[in-house]
C-alpha cells in the first residue's frame, strides 16, 4: 500500500512540477497546458489520483492556482 501512495504522490507532484515549467521547449510546453488543466479542472480523475496519494485534492489545487507552490523548490527535490 505504501508504494502505491508513493506512486500517486508522484503523479500529483510530476503534474505540479509540469504545470509550472517556464521553459520555450514544445513537447514541455504542451505538457504543461495538459497538467495545469488536469489540475485547475479538479476533475474526477484528479480527485482519484489524489485519493489515491492520501492528499487532499482542494488543498494542492488552492495551492497551485494562488500561486502558493514553490516551483523552483520542487523542481529541485527540496519539501515545499
Amino acid at each position: 500500500m505504501i508504494a502505491e501512495k508513493r506512486l500517486f504522490c508522484a503523479v500529483v507532484v510530476q503534474a505540479v512540477t509540469d504545470a509550472t515549467y517556464d521553459g520555450n521547449n514544445a513537447e514541455l510546453l504542451r505538457e504543461k497546458h495538459l497538467a495545469d488543466t488536469w489540475l485547475r479542472s479538479g476533475g474526477k480523475n484528479y480527485h482519484h489520483v489524489c485519493a489515491l496519494a492520501g492528499i487532499d485534492p482542494e488543498f494542492i489545487r488552492d495551492a497551485y492556482v494562488s500561486g502558493r507552490i514553490d516551483a523552483k523548490r520542487l523542481r529541485n527535490g527540496a519539501s515545499t
